[in-house]
């Protein structure tokens, strides 16, 4: 048997052909899945009447029963939650074919008690570590994007800097950007922002949304202070076929292909799928810098295209063995704010390969495995040689340098190739009903090469070098939980550790310094969870997590960020309380209440600064987080769902001194700036079959608001001075209708319903009013 190895990355946009082996008899053999999310369901019970014999699916939602007599005989299958379905199955001599047998969700009445099975996103709700989960349920048939599902969750902003394909930084509780883990999958993803954002994702490709605050679960490896967010990829039947384009303002295009087709059954799956994004990004706004200036951004344009396969083998010794190449193209405009640049673009090209393995009962009863290894090869290139720049009006003046160039000092023609190694190992084991332990292994190796001759020109000497960085996480995870599931207990412990070597040199000094630094540190963490009632819980967390510096931190990106090889790790503690109260599945209100209170104190913060030359990263000092955040959600009828939350978080400056001197600092105690402090979210959804009359029809109609707090985005220290971002309040509006149960889907989107003036970080103007219109259609 030929072992493959194993890793990690874009389930995404891949697809499937499944195939089952034929052995000498006959053969029952398929798949039950949910009729309405086409998810699989593991554990349903099939049991058939003629050989008084019962089966139950795997984790994939697949059953297999073989040597059967050549017979007719009758499946009966069930789920909890589901209505139970009989089938006729009649068994040959000729190949079996794998059946798929759909199931249809139910809530059955019990003396006004609705039995349904926990989900698995109720499951994670559930755990010691305070998390919000947004199912798929929830987002299925929108044209929102992840970043405007992030949005409306308590606790969380995304800061986005422009329009489709601007850089964009998940905030959780204040904290963001690379503080924040990035995990598809549970495979850590911030290394690679500059050529995966979290927009990329097509949302029907998405499972559920996992959002953990406070906390990380030291199962997912890497590094991070704050929280995380990990977007589980969907498990697709064995045929499939999911088609979709929208269109948009500002020229916006995206589509996408996911299929999946079953030949004949050994377990083994090939699949081929993508996605294409498309926008001009030409919407006006007003120039934070000059006054009476309106800008139309006409140098913005922005293309992504991604293409993936996959081979996957579920019937070999490994429960799964995979094997993925992807392949990520993105070209990008640099479009000037204070100034009108017209030339400047960065294009990048991503070549991944990823192996995978997992085994149930690997070794022992009750201990699975998870084995992964990644190869990343990437190409960035940014180019600036325009030969003068231009004034908004139109006139021309100087370039930066006799070379060229609109943007800082000088010109540029920057190629920077990197190669990433990464290997996660997870072990979980299950010790009894009682006690389980997981231990997580994720190892990273980088070699970048960045080149600038362009700008060596004009500096006269070279202050770009190859770099080696290398890093371990290593985490053990300890869970308790009674036998009665009152109480849970789960604690963790991580150990960190990164060199870098490489050469660093200053554009205002020629002498290079060699750079050779060993740092490690470890993290601990420990939350608890009591039910009080089987729908009231207490949770409770407390954490101290470290997250290491990342490469562009370190090393800068060779062109406008200088490196900052002295930076040290950032430190963080926290403590969570909280309440959850939740009907799911016991009430027709599914009602859920969530409250939290929340501490945070970050030390040592690595924060971006501007300069004459170049920017920098530096070690900014202290910051102290108080908060809270509350959250309601509920269907209010058959056919009427709403949710609300807000939230408070107030992040104070609490350095002594400004950095790295004893002079006193006179900010101490203000409020950060460029982070909003109080937000609100809200939103109804209607939706109900054959409104219009007819069959197999299913309509939606939603709308929701945002609120944002008037904030700084920077600190103010006199009357005079004012950098404030302005209050603001946003609605949107859309629709979805489906026919044919299911398979085919039209729906529409209006953002910033009543065009508001919305401004992101350091007073950047966003997009106003923008509509969207999506196809879809779905074979299955």
């Amino acid at each position: 048997m030929k072992q493959q190895v194993l890793f990690f990355f874009f389930t995404l946009m891949l697809t499937g052909i499944s195939v089952s082996a034929q052995t000498g008899g006959g053969r029952i053999a398929g798949v039950v899945i949910d009729n309405a999310g086409e998810e699989p369901l593991p554990g349903a019970t099939i049991f058939i009447e003629e050989l008084k014999k019962g089966i139950v699916t795997d984790g994939h939602g697949e059953f297999l029963l073989s040597d059967v007599p050549a017979a007719t005989y009758t499946l009966t299958v069930r789920f909890i939650g589901y209505h139970t379905q009989t089938r006729k199955l009649t068994v040959g001599k000729e190949r079996g074919k794998k059946i798929i047998i759909r199931l249809k969700a139910e809530a059955k009445s019990l003396d006004e008690v609705v039995v349904m099975g926990k989900s698995e996103a109720r499951k994670l709700r559930e755990q010691a570590m305070p998390i919000s989960v947004i199912s798929m349920n929830q987002i299925q048939g929108t044209v929102n994007n992840v970043q405007d599902i992030l949005a409306k969750t308590a606790g969380i902003t995304v800061r986005a800097t422009g329009g489709t394909g601007s850089t964009s930084r998940i905030s959780v509780r204040g904290l963001e950007g690379k503080r924040i883990g990035l995990f598809i999958d549970g495979n850590p993803m911030n290394d690679n922002s500059d050529f995966i954002d979290i927009n990329d994702i097509p949302v029907e490709m998405i499972d559920r949304i996992e959002i953990y605050k406070g906390v990380v679960p030291a199962k997912f490896g890497g590094s991070a202070v704050g929280g995380a967010v990990n977007i589980v990829i969907k498990e697709y039947p064995p045929k499939y076929l999911d088609v979709n384009y929208s269109y948009g303002s500002f020229n916006t295009h995206n589509a996408s292909v996911v299929s999946k087709m079953n030949i004949a059954p050994k377990g083994i799956e090939f699949g081929l799928g993508g996605f294409y994004t498309y926008a001009d990004n030409d919407y006006k706004m007003k120039s934070p810098f000059q006054e009476g200036l309106t800008i139309t951004r006409d140098h913005d344009k922005f293309k992504k295209t991604v293409i993936g396969g996959s081979f996957k083998a579920r019937k070999w010794w490994f429960d799964l063995v995979e094997f993925e190449p992807v392949f990520i193209h993105t070209y990008k405009d640099i479009q000037g704010i204070e100034s009108n640049i017209r030339h400047a673009h960065s294009h990048s090209n991503a070549f991944i390969f990823a192996n995978k393995m997992e085994k149930e009962n690997f070794l022992l009863d009750g201990l699975d495995l998870d084995w992964q290894l990644g190869y990343i090869y990437t190409d960035y290139h940014f180019a600036d040689t325009a030969s003068h720049r231009t004034h908004w009006d139109g006139t021309h003046y100087p370039a930066v340098s006799e070379f060229g160039g609109e943007i800082g000092k000088w010109a540029s023609l920057l190629t920077n190739e990197k190669h990433q190694l990464q290997h996660k190992l997870n072990l979980n084991y299950l010790v009894n009903e009682n006690h389980s332990v997981n231990f997580n292994s994720l190892l990273k190796y980088a070699h970048a090469n960045p080149r600038d001759g362009m700008k060596d020109k004009v500096i006269g000497y070279r202050t770009d070098f190859p770099s080696n960085m290398f890093s371990w996480v290593a985490g053990l995870n300890y869970d308790y939980r009674t036998s009665n599931d009152k109480f849970l207990n789960s604690f963790n412990v991580k150990y960190y550790y990164y060199s870098m070597k490489t050469r660093m040199a200053s554009v205002l000094v020629k002498t290079a310094e060699d750079i050779d630094t060993h740092k490690n540190d470890f993290g601990i963490s420990n939350a608890l969870r009591y039910r009080i009632t089987p729908s009231l819980m207490a949770k409770a967390s407390f954490g101290y997590d470290v997250r290491l510096p990342s490469e562009e931190e370190l090393l800068g990106d060779g062109y406008v960020i200088a490196p900052a090889g002295n930076l040290t790790p950032e430190r963080n503690i926290s403590v969570n309380i909280g309440m959850l109260f939740d009907l799911t599945g016991k009430a027709s209100s599914n009602l859920q209440i969530e409250l939290n209170g929340y501490y945070m104190h970050l030390k040592d913060m690595i924060r971006f600064t501007g300069g004459f030359l170049q920017s920098q990263y530096q070690n900014f000092g202290e910051m102290r987080t108080l908060g809270m955040e509350a959250e309601v959600k509920a269907d209010m009828t058959r056919w009427l769902y709403g949710y609300v939350n807000a939230t408070y978080q107030d992040l104070r400056d609490v350095r002594k001194y400004e950095q790295n001197t004893t002079v006193a600092n006179p900010t101490k105690g203000s409020r950060m700036p460029n982070i909003p402090y109080l937000m609100a979210n809200a939103g109804l959804e209607f939706h109900k079959e054959n409104l219009f009359g007819g069959s197999g029809m299913n309509t939606r109609i939603f709308t929701d608001a945002s609120f944002v707090e008037e904030y700084l985005y920077d600190f103010e220290q006199s009357q005079f001075q004012q950098h404030r971002i302005p209050r603001a309040l946003s609605c949107n509006i859309g629709f979805e209708q489906s026919f044919g149960n299911g398979r085919y889907f039209i729906m529409g989107k209006i953002n910033n319903l009543t065009d508001t003036k919305m401004i992101s970080e350091f007073n950047r103007p966003l997009p106003g009013r923008s509509f969207t219109i999506r196809f879809r259609y779905v074979f299955k």
